[in-house]
Formats: structure tokens, C-alpha cells, sequence
């Protein structure tokens, strides 16, 4: 599980990190955690947009690559197939099935799982939830956007 964000941002500066927090323990917990994550921020050109990456490489996949699930305050959860050996990501867009934003950690997880898996009949279901703590992190998000003074 993190405990601290990976990079060299303190928790303070990352409205998100909650949701960040519960996706990988629900992740580590089901025992598929990311080899790679990132917990960050677009830059002020993007309204300091927040965003999560989580990465699964060809060691963790089953099939011939790995795995980049990507996650955006504004859009919600999208996938990249990695290619073997570095090649050329295909991205294949949002992941309709999570309905939600803020989708549950455990729809996230069983999502992630699927895709690892290369098990896409289970990936046939769809999730409506939202994560219970989504508004108080849409709030801080808010908060941390308003100007100073």
C-alpha cells in the first residue's frame, strides 16, 4: 500500500491522494498491485488538472504486453495496452464500464484485474458506484484551486 506518494510532492499539494490511497490498497489487497504509480498534477496551463496512472508491465500481464490505467478529475478511468519491449502504447480509450468518475476501488479493481487478466468476459459487467469519499475530495480539490489571500 502507499503511504506516501511516490515523486517528490507531498500529500498536501495533491487534493486526490485519498482516491489514490484506496484504489491501490483495494488493488494490493485483491493481489494485483501496479508495478508503477504515479499520483500528480497538470501543470497551471491545465487548471492544475489531477491525475493517476497506474501501470502493470509484461511481467504482470498475461498476454503479450502490459497494462496503463489512467485516471483524470474531469473525465474518469481510461486504458493503454503496452507493447513488449518498449514499443508503442495503443491507447483504447475510456473505460465505459465504471460509470462513475470516482468509481468504487473495487469496481477499479476488478476492471484491472479483468485487463491484467486478458480475461475480458469478466469485463462484460458494469459499475455504477461512486466511491464514498468523492465528494469530500472534489471539495479539496476545490479548495486547493481557490487563490491565495
Amino acid at each position: 500500500m502507499l503511504l506516501h506518494p511516490p515523486g517528490l510532492l507531498d500529500s498536501a499539494l495533491l487534493p486526490h491522494w485519498p482516491y489514490a490511497q484506496a484504489v491501490d490498497q483495494a488493488l494490493t489487497d485483491q493481489g494485483i498491485p501496479p508495478g508503477t504509480v504515479r499520483v500528480e498534477r497538470a501543470g497551471r496551463a491545465y487548471g492544475e488538472l489531477m491525475y493517476l496512472v497506474l501501470a502493470w508491465d509484461v511481467s504482470r500481464c498475461a498476454g503479450p504486453g502490459g497494462l496503463r490505467l489512467t485516471w483524470r478529475e474531469d473525465t474518469g478511468w481510461s486504458h493503454t495496452l503496452l507493447r513488449a519491449g518498449g514499443g508503442a502504447a495503443i491507447p483504447r480509450g475510456p473505460l465505459t464500464v465504471l460509470h462513475r468518475v470516482y468509481a468504487t476501488p473495487e469496481a477499479v479493481t476488478d476492471v484491472a484485474e479483468a485487463l491484467v487478466a486478458r480475461r475480458f468476459r469478466g469485463y462484460d459487467r458494469e459499475w455504477h458506484g461512486e466511491w464514498g469519499g468523492a465528494q469530500e475530495v472534489r471539495t479539496a480539490i476545490g479548495v486547493f484551486r481557490q487563490p491565495l489571500g
